[in-house]
């Protein structure tokens, strides 16, 4: 059986019905434990599916190609605008919208609608990302909250919730002892990410942490922060790893290998959610 699902996914990956598709669509599921998920589709993945092309767009059109191909696990970025609104975008890259670089966190949410990421597709705010989560239920949703608004985004999004079968699949990125202490008083996220990009130590600092704070997942850098002996010491500690970003798919082949999550721009082993 595990033969004939290999060579299924290696066919897969070969001859897709359409450039940077898996072929099929796969179906709607059951919500799977988080660790059960080998990628994580970064800034909800790239339109161009596969090909990884347009990254960072953190658009329903990316999203949908990363669900199409299997994805099941979204990391996505997030931007306090000026009114209290929740802008679904990344930081620092307004230039791809047609503005200055910066500019995000001034404007108000009148300003900010009718924006397209590189002139096509439509911005996304606070409850479009809710209305994605209520769509689909068998998806997890990793929230990378952005300039110092990690607790005030947290708190819209849970207020935006219609239920808690919402809220819990938000996993926050966790950054700092302040940060985990504030989304304690919010609510229970069943699951929580160490976001080592954003909270820094070596790895006794790291475990230390983890063990008092009751967080199994850490995310790190694939090319300067992951090493076989970090790993070996989150594996006997029973924590669960992912990288971020690696582009090249025999990169992330090598990780999935290792049994390490993936965060990929729209890449994945076809057949593995």
């Amino acid at each position: 059986m595990i033969a004939v699902a290999a060579a299924g996914m290696a066919a897969c990956a070969e001859e897709p019905n359409e450039p940077g598709s898996c072929g099929d669509p796969v179906p709607t599921g059951t919500l799977a434990p988080l660790e059960e998920h080998g990628f994580v589709a970064h800034a909800l993945g790239s339109p161009g599916g596969l090909d990884q092309s347009e990254p960072y767009s953190n658009t329903r059109e990316a999203f949908e190609a990363s669900y199409a191909n299997g994805f099941r696990a979204f990391e996505v970025d997030m931007i306090l605008l000026a009114d209290g609104e929740v802008l679904v975008a990344h930081d620092y890259r307004e230039d791809q919208y047609g503005l200055p670089d910066g500019t995000f966190p001034t404007l108000t949410r009148p300003e900010a609608e009718g924006l397209k990421f590189e002139g096509k597709y439509d911005i996304l705010f606070g409850e479009d990302l809710i209305e994605l989560m209520v769509d689909h239920p068998d998806a997890w949703f990793i929230l990378d909250t952005k300039l110092g608004s990690d607790t005030a985004i947290a708190t819209a999004l849970v207020g935006l919730a219609p239920d808690d079968s919402v809220r819990d699949r938000m996993v926050p990125h966790l950054t700092s002892e302040e940060h985990v202490a504030d989304l304690a008083a919010l609510y229970p996220f069943p699951e929580r990410m160490l976001a080592h990009y954003r909270w820094q130590g070596d790895d006794a600092e790291h475990l230390e942490r983890m063990e008092r704070l009751g967080i199994d997942d850490i995310m790190m850098s694939f090319n300067y922060r992951w090493n076989e002996e970090t790993q070996a010491a989150m594996d006997a500690a029973g924590h669960h790893v992912w990288v971020h970003t690696p582009h090249e798919p025999e990169d992330i082949e090598r990780f999935r290998d290792r049994g390490v999550g993936a965060y990929t721009d729209g890449w994945l082993r076809c057949g593995e959610r």
